[in-house]
């Protein structure tokens, strides 16, 4: 009878190498671990998965004995992807007082064109003059300078991008599994909220913003990838 015994080891995340904009990653060993471990567990096959800790590091280890199914690749959480049914026209703006909320005086309402999107989030362009193609200056190109805002707070993203880009970060974060139709205070606890937030940014920002979103995502789904 066929006797399999395995253990890996995993750092904790504040002992783990910082390289290349993200952790150390784990080991092959300690995935194949998790692989085997999960291969005997959805073919109800009896098997051992044991964790100590010791000098910093959690040591796994899993034992079967008999016919042990062949460990698979483990499941991927599908990635987000903007569903594109909603392709609205820049002439389908309302404008309103209380469009989105000023991030530099917080409460306070600021004037813009909204088009408002089912999920509970909107695209604004701000604008004092009330006509579409006009600014405060003179005229302005009405396809640049649109934010992608939460609609019942009117707090966005922190972008500002054209009209196509802003069309395109919206749907990628309403295709979240969020009711961005809550109130904010109720969607920021909940744990896809970051997600979202860091994913839309890491697409559709630049520079340094860009990439600590890049950072904060590769936290979290190590983050997961530990607790799993």
């Amino acid at each position: 009878m066929t006797t399999h015994r395995s253990t890996a080891y995993v750092k904790s995340l504040n002992d783990r190498v910082w390289q290349r904009g993200t952790f150390e990653p784990i080991t092959s060993q300690f995935r194949f671990i998790l692989r085997m471990a999960y291969a005997c567990h959805t073919r109800n096959f009896p098997y051992d998965l044991t964790w100590t800790r010791a000098d910093g590091r959690m040591a796994a280890t899993v034992t079967a004995t008999g016919n042990i199914p062949t460990p698979r690749p483990l499941p991927k959480a599908p990635k987000p992807k903007p569903v594109a049914t909603w392709k609205p026209a820049i002439w389908d703006a309302e404008y309103r007082l209380d469009a989105y909320g000023d991030p530099k005086q917080p409460g306070k309402k600021c004037p813009g064109f909204v088009i408002a999107h089912s999920s509970g989030l909107s695209l604004v362009h701000p604008s004092s003059t009330g006509e579409l193609g006009v600014g405060e200056y003179g005229d302005e190109d009405i396809r640049h300078g649109w934010f992608v805002i939460h609609s019942a707070s009117g707090k966005g993203f922190g972008l500002t991008l054209n009209f196509k880009r802003a069309t395109d970060a919206l749907l990628l974060a309403a295709s979240f599994k969020l009711d961005w139709t809550q109130a904010a205070e109720v969607i920021t606890t909940q744990p896809e909220f970051k997600r979202a937030g860091y994913t839309v940014l890491a697409a559709y920002s630049t520079g340094g913003e860009k990439d600590a979103a890049k950072r904060k995502l590769a936290e979290l789904e190590q983050a997961v990838e530990q607790a799993a």
